[in-house]
């Protein structure tokens, strides 16, 4: 079975973006390489969700003698199929938030610098780190990317404050059963601490 290699490309473990970790992590459990982790404090918050490496995706590939990796980018020309994971030793994530309208980061942070690996998509849109995680896994088990239910934009509401908040998501998500599929904790971490992020996602 491969290992998913999340490189991280923030300066920062986030609220969100760990929500999205802890998300990916238990899907795949056993399987998840956090590189690129350069300070304590994003080791500490990673602690448990999977092995951690300071050492970017390339140097661990080497490192863990891994022949055969694919890179998750939407910028890539082709679209992953189900027969592609076979004898694959990893498929490479970017631990990246998503920026909108999109910067193609991916491509300018992973693939640009990995010319002898192969990239695929899973869509010309934006996934989440969580959304790609579960669409990956759904294509493991055999299901092809037409076959799943995809919708773009997320929006969510509550009252923080006696205030009302709405906020709009540019993602796109997978849907299971008529419901968006995202981490039990994202309302709550995204709509009501989303103040504190803007403010400055890195603070403590």
């Amino acid at each position: 079975m491969y290992y998913v290699l999340v490189e991280h490309l923030e300066e920062c473990v986030s609220p969100w973006m760990l929500s999205e970790y802890k998300f990916l992590s238990k899907i795949f459990e056993g399987r998840v390489i956090f590189t690129n982790v350069k300070s304590s404090k994003d080791r500490e918050e990673l602690e448990g969700l999977g092995m951690i490496f300071s050492e970017d995706f390339l140097e661990i590939i080497k490192k863990l003698g891994l022949k055969k990796v694919l890179i998750l980018d939407p910028q890539a020309d082709k679209q992953l199929r189900h027969n592609e994971l076979v004898g694959v030793d990893a498929v490479v994530i970017g631990g990246i938030m998503g920026d909108n309208p999109p910067k193609g980061r991916t491509y300018q942070l992973i693939t640009s610098k990995a010319k002898n690996l192969e990239s695929r998509n899973l869509g010309k849109k934006q996934f989440t780190i969580a959304g790609t995680a579960y669409i990956l896994k759904e294509i493991e088990d055999g299901k092809e990317l037409e076959e799943l239910d995809i919708r773009e934009g997320l929006r969510l509401e509550g009252r923080v404050n006696n205030i009302e908040i709405t906020i709009e998501l540019p993602y796109v998500f997978p849907y299971k059963n008529e419901k968006p599929v995202i981490p039990p904790d994202y309302v709550e971490v995204i709509l009501y601490k989303s103040l504190i992020f803007e403010e400055n996602p890195c603070k403590d």
